[in-house]
């Protein structure tokens, strides 16, 4: 399965219940372009991604991207910010792709990847609440 198709079946796991009712985005800094990173660089790429979040004043909350089976996990983050702002800070932190989530409809959207932004159904059916 190549790497768009597999973001295609992606799932999300949040220790907090969301408000779908506001759209935002969901968006890593870690592993660029596809490429899977040491796990300390990907540490350095998240916490300066955090860093510019805080600097640019978007309200933003942690969200682990996984594989269906949970056998691949990326932390990424919701971020509250326009389609056209969550693009722009995917390709600053070299990213193929970021979902979009816009009245409770998820979409894939490329970056980087030629490809053409999908519609993959609810985002509450693919966010899992995890307990503590």
């Amino acid at each position: 399965m190549n790497l768009w198709e597999s973001y295609k079946t992606s799932i999300f796991l949040c220790h907090q219940a969301l408000n779908c009712d506001v759209d935002f985005a969901i968006i890593s800094a870690q592993n660029p372009a596809g490429h899977t990173e040491h796990p300390y660089l990907n540490l350095r790429r998240d916490n300066e991604f955090q860093a510019c979040l805080n600097k640019h004043r978007l309200p933003y909350r942690s969200v682990m991207g996984s594989a269906p089976d949970r056998s691949f996990q990326e932390k990424s983050w919701i971020v509250l910010c326009d389609k056209h702002q969550a693009v722009s800070l995917a390709r600053q932190f070299e990213q193929n792709a970021i979902y979009w989530v816009e009245r409770g409809q998820l979409f894939l959207v490329p970056v980087l990847l030629p490809a053409q932004e999908e519609h993959l159904g609810s985002f509450t059916e693919r966010l899992v609440l995890l307990s503590d």
